[in-house]
């Protein structure tokens, strides 16, 4: 959201939550660094992902279908990609979250990201 409001410009935003908690609102992040902000034509997307080096996550996942509900679907990063086709996907793409602009160096997370404009 930082990125969209401070570098892009993006001043309106509709946010299609998961219902999770975070640390900060969509809205929040972007009338921080642009307090008129309204209005966006990106799509911003992260997902739980397989990772071939982190047989933990795919426990954890295992287990919370098992417990928890929603159930939780992890799909390839190539699955993850696929809802981009047919937008224009900004750099670095589709990668994992702990490498899509960080502000910090950050261990690599079994969750991608991208975000792409219409």
């Amino acid at each position: 959201m930082r990125h969209l409001a401070e570098e892009r410009g993006i001043r309106q935003f509709l946010d299609i939550g998961t219902g999770l908690p975070s640390a900060d609102n969509t809205h929040e992040v972007a009338q921080r660094v642009a307090p008129d902000t309204r209005v966006v034509s990106h799509l911003v997307l992260s997902h739980t992902v397989t990772h071939p080096d982190m047989p933990d996550v795919d426990e954890a996942v295992a287990f919370w279908n098992e417990n928890g509900t929603p159930k939780l679907t992890q799909r390839t990063p190539a699955a993850v990609a696929r809802y981009f086709d047919g937008l224009e996907l900004l750099e670095p793409g589709v990668v994992s979250c702990s490498a899509w602009r960080p502000e910090k160096p950050a261990p690599d997370v079994a969750m991608y990201a991208g975000v792409a404009r219409k």
